[in-house]
């Protein structure tokens, strides 16, 4: 029963948040081209008309969104998770240097970086449903921010810590992380080719149909 709570919870706001900007952007993805077809009574008379559908929000965008609030949202656990260790760094601040723990040095002077990008998570992911006007250069944004910080991190356990089995989990997360910006960085590029077909410079070719809106 409380494996079902947990998941639950972890799932709730992240799914509220997801359903509130799929309404607020319900509306603003516009028209498509789906593809041509041929009109007409005769051969001579036949032509090739074009067919438009409304548009949605390409598949990636919306896997970058509901990805965003689950990442988001670990920003409240994150805050308090921040407060115990600043708590304890500077009780250590007193011990003999072999009785510190660098994991716990090292997570709290990365603590303002990640909370920074956690929460522009929470924003990125309604920004994108909404399609805003700069959906695709926030994503970037955001997704270099968090490559910096995951790599930084990783980098300065590994070298200070070494390869010990109290860091995966850590390990781990981060690499979840660079994933997601990996997939900001694809879901930037869908807003681009859908853009781009709306303003009617990437239309295809009679008899082709148009892959902007699929992502």
């Amino acid at each position: 029963m409380e494996i079902v709570i947990l998941v639950v919870g972890f799932l709730l706001l992240p799914s509220l948040l997801y359903m509130v900007g799929r309404v607020w952007g319900r509306d603003v993805w516009g028209l498509v081209l789906s593809r041509y077809e041929t009109r007409g009574g005769s051969a001579y008379r036949a032509a090739e008309v074009p067919v438009w559908v409304a548009g949605k929000a390409p598949r990636s965008v919306k896997a970058a969104a509901i990805t965003s609030f689950l990442l988001g949202q670990m920003v409240i656990p994150g805050a308090l998770a921040a407060l115990v260790g600043l708590v304890i760094s500077l009780e250590m601040l007193g011990r003999p240097v072999e009785a510190m723990e660098p994991v716990v040095l090292i997570l709290t002077l990365s603590a303002p970086s990640g909370l920074f990008v956690a929460g522009s998570l929470l924003g990125l992911g309604l920004l994108l449903l909404r399609r805003g006007p700069n959906a695709a250069a926030r994503a970037r944004w955001v997704g270099r921010w968090s490559v910096i910080h995951n790599v930084l991190l990783v980098a300065t356990l590994l070298v200070v810590c070494g390869p010990k089995r109290d860091i995966v989990p850590i390990l781990v997360y981060a690499c979840v992380s660079l994933a997601h910006a990996a997939l900001l960085f694809v879901a930037a590029r869908a807003l681009d080719a859908h853009d781009l077909a709306q303003a009617g410079e990437n239309l295809p070719s009679p008899g082709e149909t148009a892959t902007a809106a699929a992502g």
